[in-house]
């Protein structure tokens, strides 16, 4: 019997050993995409506004919306970079824009109260909701708006946070991101239901899911880039630098 025993103990061992193997649950890596790709520059253009910090393409695709974190303002830019117009609006610390093709109105983002607030189209403030707690400087940093009217947007750090916001401006679900040092622009790609996120620090751009995490990541090259807007038809990709002020310009 004793034998018998031990001949059968290491079979048992071994098996024990499969046993945990097969259930244990390894901590998914922080970025899971293995290879780095780059979008090819097309042109860069100097801009007029200090700090730009937020980025978005006109509905007609034929301009771009910036804010800026050193005037605190809103600016309308050509594609080119040069500025078109100045909204009226006065913020304190913005750090993002969107355009609600539906209302035909502005949302900004304000890193510091975390607020995003709505402006009409001459820049008069319209409302404005507190999306999260805390005053320091790591709020939100980016917004985006997709084709079914849902708002997401972005906490920049400690911890860096993926928001989507109920029609109330409560949050609906909140998921903490770490494949990046921090988070810095925000633009949906709605046909897909994913994500394009800047981080700055990593001077890089992600293309994300909510479900399957980062699916490619893009090395852009450029210092500090906080603002992505993307023209879907024609894979143009245009990206602000903000300690550079200049415009960036990329092709798929």
């Amino acid at each position: 019997m004793r034998r018998i025993f031990a001949r059968i103990r290491p079979f048992v061992l071994i098996l024990g050993s499969l046993f945990l193997l097969t259930h244990c649950t390894l901590k998914e890596p922080a970025d899971t995409d293995q290879s780095v790709l780059s979008l090819k520059l097309i042109n860069s253009f100097a801009l007029d506004v200090k700090e730009p910090s937020g980025l978005a393409l006109n509905p007609d695709g034929k301009s771009l919306w910036t804010v800026s974190d050193n005037t605190n303002q809103v600016y309308q830019l050509s594609l080119t970079g040069q500025i078109l117009q100045t909204l009226s609006y006065q913020g304190r610390d913005l750090e993002g824009i969107a355009i609600d093709t539906v209302t035909q109105t502005f949302w900004l983002a304000e890193e510091h109260s975390r607020e995003l607030v709505e402006l009409d189209s001459a820049g008069l403030e319209l409302q404005r909701h507190r999306i999260l707690e805390g005053n320091d400087n790591s709020g939100l940093e980016g917004i985006c708006i997709d084709t079914n009217h849902h708002f997401f947007t972005l906490k920049e750090k400690k911890p860096g946070l993926f928001l989507s916001l109920n029609p109330d401006f409560c949050i609906k679900n909140k998921l903490e991101l770490t494949f990046a040092n921090d988070y810095s622009g925000l633009c949906a790609d709605t046909l897909l239901n994913r994500f394009w996120i800047l981080s700055d620090q990593d001077e890089s751009l992600y293309y994300w899911d909510l479900n399957d995490g980062v699916i490619k990541k893009y090395k852009l090259g450029i210092t500090g880039p906080e603002g992505i807007a993307i023209d879907f038809k024609n894979e143009i990709f245009y990206v602000v630098s903000d300690p550079e002020s200049r415009l960036y310009v990329f092709k798929k």
